[in-house]
């Protein structure tokens, strides 16, 4: 048997025990060699494989799938949790967006959206709940301040006008609530001394720094409410 065929012989299985084998063995010290070599290699293999499975094997096959697959879930819900978190935030800034981006063209249109807002949060038979004293501290804001008061003041609170600080203030009207603003000039906003829809009337007086807003339902008498304004603001530069 020649060398070739012999280790193929021998490769094929190690324990071969074919009289060419034997006898190819016998003759050639090398090839016994080989053989022996291989069969030894063939022997660590098996033991190898041999190895005993753990009783637990099945429970901790089990446990390990049970934590990957919980781990997964975990990354899932993160992944979830971040993506309802930046819608949120995509809602919030385009609502931010549109509340403070130019919505209307005129000082009037804005003056009664913001009356219309307002109209379910306040009656007329709300308290007077803003001293003179609160009023002319937000004032300050807009370097003004109020001499005396123009009536019973049932809200003084800042607000976004046109995307600007303005201030806000709701009086006690003859029939229903008046409101009154205080607007920084914006070259975004025209305007007109009065303005009107089916529901309100408006007055605009305006200065330097400043528009001051009246509106009020058709019975009130804007034009009282706007001497009594002239009358009692002071502006400073």
């Amino acid at each position: 048997m020649d060398d070739l065929q012999f280790r193929r012989e021998v490769y094929a299985d190690p324990k071969s025990a074919t009289p060419e084998v034997v006898a190819a063995k016998k003759s050639d010290p090398a090839k016994l060699k080989f053989a022996q070599e291989v069969e030894a290699l063939d022997k660590k293999i098996t033991s190898a494989l041999s190895v005993p499975v753990p009783d637990d094997l099945c429970q901790k096959l089990i446990l390990r799938q049970s934590l990957a697959s919980h781990q997964q879930l975990k990354r899932k819900k993160r992944l979830r949790i971040a993506l309802a978190a930046s819608i949120t935030i995509a809602i919030g800034l385009t609502v931010n967006q549109l509340q403070f981006s130019h919505a209307y063209s005129s000082v009037g249109d804005y003056a009664i959206a913001h009356a219309n807002h307002e109209a379910k949060y306040f009656s007329n038979n709300d308290e007077a709940r803003v001293s003179l004293a609160a009023l002319n501290k937000k004032m300050a804001s807009f370097n003004g301040s109020f001499s005396q008061s123009l009536g019973d003041l049932m809200m003084a609170e800042f607000c976004r006008f046109d995307g600007m600080k303005s201030l806000h203030l709701v009086f006690r009207g003859k029939s229903s609530p008046v409101n009154i603003f205080v607007v920084p000039q914006s070259e975004h906003l025209s305007y007109r001394n009065t303005f009107n829809n089916k529901d309100y009337n408006g007055i605009v007086n305006s200065t330097q720094q400043s528009h001051v807003i009246v509106v009020g339902d058709k019975t009130e008498p804007l034009n009282q409410w706007q001497i009594k304004l002239q009358n009692s603001v002071r502006w400073s530069t």
